[in-house]
């Protein structure tokens, strides 16, 4: 019986060793470039999720792997991609802070930069950039960096910061003469003259022009809003002489002091609605300009540029 045990034990043995090297030898190895081309065709299919899971797989197992870098590129990609944007200034940043020289640096700069810009943390978009410039000395790059200096700038006056129409100017007229029929830059800079110098509502006259209840709206072609305005404050004047001719001196008070406010808002509302005026009709004119797009073409290893122009 105690042989019987000792030879099962003994076959058990040589058949688990013989499992297990089967195993070894049959399984599936996992190979730094296997694991790169399968992230990146996860990529590929625009499936940014699970490629951002299997490139932070790529680079655990493989940091020092000579394409560990650009597979942290890519999760900045596939962060915003996925509109993860303060995520992607993270992931680029990092990127950014090992100060190495090649494309993917650069590219972390702007990618970085649009990032923000899509925050709309248009001052964190333009310190990165401006950083980029005092950084190197390749003209092409600077042209790039002025183009989207100045469609930073013409996207803060989209929201109602017009001085940047200034500084935008400024940036194109940086650019050198491959550059600016790139970037086409006459077309931006003809727009943006047509920006400054189209007819605008003055403040000054709107608010005079409010003198009368409705004045103010009817010059900045609000008519709706002016007949509101004129109808509401006309009948409260009416009311509080009424009121006054009848004797009935407190409410004759009370709807004074009501229409003093209607009329100051008349005044305030005529003068705000020359701004707005003026505002709508330059953003008008820039939503028409031509601009420039980037994306990551990970088939030939570089990046596509697209010329838009919306109507």
């Amino acid at each position: 019986m105690k042989k019987f045990i000792m030879l099962t034990a003994a076959f058990l043995a040589v058949f688990l060793v013989h499992e297990t090297s089967c195993a070894r030898d049959n399984g599936l190895v996992i190979t730094p470039n296997l694991q790169f081309e399968y992230a990146q065709t996860l990529f590929n299919d625009q499936d940014y999720e699970t490629a951002m899971v299997e490139f932070k797989r790529f680079a655990h197992f493989f940091p020092d792997h000579d394409r560990t870098d650009q597979a942290e590129f890519n999760i900045g990609m596939c962060l915003f991609n996925l509109k993860k944007f303060h995520d992607a200034a993270r992931a680029f940043n990092k990127i950014i802070l090992k100060a190495q020289e090649n494309p993917r640096t650069e590219q972390a700069f702007f990618f970085q930069s649009r990032a923000f810009l899509n925050l709309e943390n248009f001052g964190y978009a333009q310190i990165v950039l401006q950083n980029f410039l005092k950084l190197t000395e390749d003209p092409e790059t600077k042209d790039r960096i002025y183009f989207d200096l100045a469609q930073i700038l013409l996207a803060e006056v989209r929201k109602g910061k017009d001085a940047s129409l200034v500084p935008a100017r400024q940036y194109l007229l940086k650019i050198s003469a491959a550059g600016a029929v790139k970037y086409n830059v006459d077309q931006h800079l003809a727009m943006i003259l047509r920006a400054e110098h189209m007819p605008k509502k003055s403040p000054t006259a709107a608010g005079l022009f409010a003198v009368i209840p409705g004045g103010g709206f009817l010059y900045c072609e609000r008519y709706h809003d002016a007949l509101i305005t004129f109808l509401l404050n006309t009948g409260l004047m009416v009311a509080a002489c009424e009121a006054f001719n009848n004797d009935n001196t407190a409410l004759a008070g009370v709807i004074a002091f009501v229409e003093t406010g209607f009329y100051a808002g008349n005044i305030y509302g005529s003068i705000s609605s020359a701004h707005k005026y003026n505002r709508a009709q330059t953003i008008q004119i820039l939503n028409r300009e031509f601009s420039i797009t980037s994306r990551l073409d990970p088939e030939n290893n570089g990046y596509e540029f697209s010329l838009n122009y919306p109507f």
